[in-house]
């Protein structure tokens, strides 16, 4: 059953306020599940079986991607570029 978890809700850290599961299932008007939603709600209950029974193989696959590079490689590039410009 799809929307069996839809009443729970917990804080989302991208809005800072509440939100229920199937506003990240539906993740609001798009109708597309929020990129954040194993980190979300892992805890809660087995997220990946209830995405593996109700989305398509590539799109659970997305979500299981990394979604950001580490910070240390974000700075790290950010140095480097800085030092390239320093330089030339």
């Amino acid at each position: 059953m799809i929307n069996q978890h839809d009443a729970l809700t917990q804080r989302c850290r991208r809005l800072g306020s509440d939100v229920s599961f199937d506003y990240c299932r539906r993740h609001a008007e798009q109708n597309h599940v929020c990129g954040s939603i194993i980190q979300c709600w892992w805890e809660h209950f087995d997220i990946i079986s209830f995405l593996k029974e109700h989305l398509p193989e590539d799109q659970l696959e997305a979500l299981q991607q990394p979604k950001h590079k580490p910070k240390i490689t974000s700075l790290m590039e950010i140095i480097e570029e800085a030092q390239r410009r320093v330089s030339t």
